[in-house]
């Protein structure tokens, strides 16, 4: 089972197996915390812009994805800007929040403004740990491409969610449609390949359009472009309800220190995402005029 059904690779959060349910009152507990339901609706307002995201949430009763409430008429979608709509979910058995990366100009999902452009690293070998080091990797390769402010949070599982917001992009490389935003998005997947076959001594990189391999060794994590239209991803500081873990923010310059036990919905503390305050002009270059090289093709370093 998957909560991805709209075109995405599954993303590090994807349900493998049947998803938990948290204890009776331990999901309505956390997410009464002040700074929870902040992060959660400033993340589904899109603050600071004049766009709307679409969301939704996991209904661990019905176990299945809801974007519209269905608990009167006429069907609502799920728009989780104020407080009260979180608790409008959760009294109906939702357990998770998703929001969209896609930006709208109202509740006509048909005709999105613009997207951030997503990643997931998710390690299938190695464990957290070495997705934790392909993330910074990711990091680097992406602050060179001119992205300081980049939006990184924990996926709930074994991986990290990259998020270059829209504010980020310069008008160019999005104002033309989702071909220009796509364009833009594999171009930095093969900057990030090469970025990381140049610079990285014993790291093997497979492929250089999503989703590739990159190995150490024996460890190997996946780096994956989100880009399906009216795709979800896990709002921040959700429960992820696969492992019951926080989808926490993460400061880019913390994510080598992170530990599973800052993802405890006890111990879970935001870094605050704030809109960019620069736009990454070094960013037009990579949407225009660069070259697809195979997918399995092979880089190797010595």
């Amino acid at each position: 089972m998957t909560l991805n059904t709209f075109g995405d690779p599954p993303p590090p959060n994807s349900l493998k197996k049947e998803p938990t349910t948290p204890r009776l009152g331990e999901g309505h507990t956390y997410y009464k915390r002040l700074d929870v339901r902040r992060t959660i609706t400033d993340f589904a307002n899109a603050r600071g812009s004049d766009s709307l995201r679409e969301c939704a949430f996991y209904n661990s009763r019905a176990k299945s994805l809801q974007r519209y409430f269905n608990d009167g008429e006429p069907r609502c979608p799920v728009i989780l800007d104020k407080p009260a709509e979180l608790d409008r979910a959760l009294a109906v058995g939702a357990s998770a929040f998703y929001c969209s990366y896609w930006r709208y100009p109202g509740q006509d999902f048909s005709r999105p403004v613009g997207r951030d452009l997503v990643w997931t690293t998710r390690a299938k070998q190695g464990g957290l740990k070495f997705a934790r080091a392909a993330t910074v990797w990711i990091l680097k390769a992406l602050a060179d491409a001119g992205v300081s402010e980049p939006w990184v949070k924990y996926s709930g599982d074994l991986g990290f969610d990259v998020v270059i917001p829209l504010e980020t992009i310069p008008c160019e490389d999005w104002a033309g449609g989702a071909d220009v935003s796509a364009s833009l998005q594999e171009g930095l997947t093969n900057y990030i390949a090469g970025y990381l076959h140049e610079r990285f001594p014993n790291v093997t990189v497979d492929g250089v359009t999503s989703p590739i391999e990159i190995k150490k060794g024996q460890k190997t994590c996946l780096l994956s472009e989100l880009r399906a239209r009216r795709g979800l991803l896990l709002a921040p500081m959700s429960l992820c309800p696969e492992t019951g873990l926080v989808s926490v923010p993460v400061g880019p310059k913390q994510v080598g220190e992170f530990s599973i036990f800052d993802a405890s919905p006890k111990n879970a503390r935001a870094f605050e995402w704030v809109q960019p305050s620069i736009v990454a002009r070094e960013l037009v270059k990579h949407a225009h005029l660069w070259q697809v090289v195979p997918a399995q093709t092979k880089l190797e370093i010595a």
